[in-house]
């Protein structure tokens, strides 16, 4: 699962940014290993050792086992980090990794009826995760809700439903 991104290298003693997806990375406690990709473009993974991590500002500055310069970290820099799901720190009552919401069924926060529209990806922005919901019937499109209160109610998982707020008031727009 992305949980982040390192940015640019910062000092002289080898660290570097880290922007959070969320707050996974926050609370986890170093050592710890992430995944980051071989190439921009890879499916393959390279693991490495996070030695320290913490807050600077709106950042996080990490410390990579093996890295001690600026030159030798900014090989990661612009890349993504994942996580395995088992080194997902666990949740606490009622929260859900947004990764978790994909398949849901949207259903109206008014009626509670089907609007015809199953979450199908997560897409990462900086202000928050936006759902893109896509349609049920072929040629109709997708709808991008951000992941904020104003526009979604709650989930049930065990129904495999998300309750979608005023949704027939975004095609006027």
């Amino acid at each position: 699962m992305k949980v982040g991104g390192f940015g640019t290298s910062h000092g002289i003693k080898g660290l570097i940014k880290v922007y959070s997806d969320g707050e996974t990375l926050a609370s986890l406690t170093t050592p710890f290993h992430c995944l980051v990709p071989k190439s921009k473009d890879s499916t393959s993974f390279q693991k490495i050792k996070i030695e320290s991590f913490k807050k600077n500002g709106n950042h996080f500055l990490a410390k990579i086992e093996g890295f001690e310069t600026p030159e030798t970290v900014i090989v990661f820099r612009n890349k993504s980090i994942f996580l395995n799901e088992e080194e997902l720190p666990p949740l606490k009552e009622g929260e859900v990794y947004t990764k978790d919401l994909i398949g849901l069924i949207a259903i109206s926060f008014e009626t509670k009826d089907r609007i015809g529209y199953t979450v199908s990806e997560i897409l990462d922005n900086p202000a928050h995760p936006i759902l893109v919901l896509t349609s049920d019937i072929d040629g109709q499109g997708n709808l991008m809700v951000p992941f904020l209160n104003q526009f979604l109610g709650d989930w049930d998982l065990q129904t495999k439903t998300i309750e979608v707020k005023n949704w027939e008031q975004w095609f006027e727009v």
